[in-house]
């Protein structure tokens, strides 16, 4: 095995084995692991066997596999970012029904304080 396998074979190793342990302490989301085990196991495929991204290159008509691979991870990163920006805006409409709803209990709470206090 050439030296840049055995580093991308242990990096994938080792990637896997730091998001198995992030999710037994609940560090990281089940959701989340399953991206980051995927990118693992394309780390480790690409740089254990060489071959596939050759191949991949070929049939997408790309001369320069390296390039590929670049592509590929420029467009992992953009749709990394894209699904967070959709988490972020799915948990800020909810965090905002979240103080609306709070608003309009404490304003229901008030009113019954209030309503009690008349009666006594």
């Amino acid at each position: 095995m050439i030296p840049l396998q055995l580093f991308a074979g242990t990096l994938s190793v080792a990637m896997i084995a730091l998001i198995l342990w992030m999710i037994r302490r609940d560090r990281l989301p089940v959701s989340h692991a399953i991206w980051w085990l995927a990118v693992s196991g394309l780390i480790g495929l690409f740089g254990l066997v060489p071959g596939v991204l050759d191949k991949l290159a070929r049939m997408v008509g790309v001369g320069y596999a390296p390039s590929l691979l670049f592509v590929l991870a420029i467009l992992t990163l953009f749709i990394k970012v894209l699904m967070e920006d959709l988490e972020v805006s799915t948990n800020r409409r909810r965090l905002l029904r979240l103080a609306q709803k709070t608003a309009m209990l404490e304003q229901e709470v008030r009113g019954l304080r209030e309503l009690v206090e008349k009666r006594r």
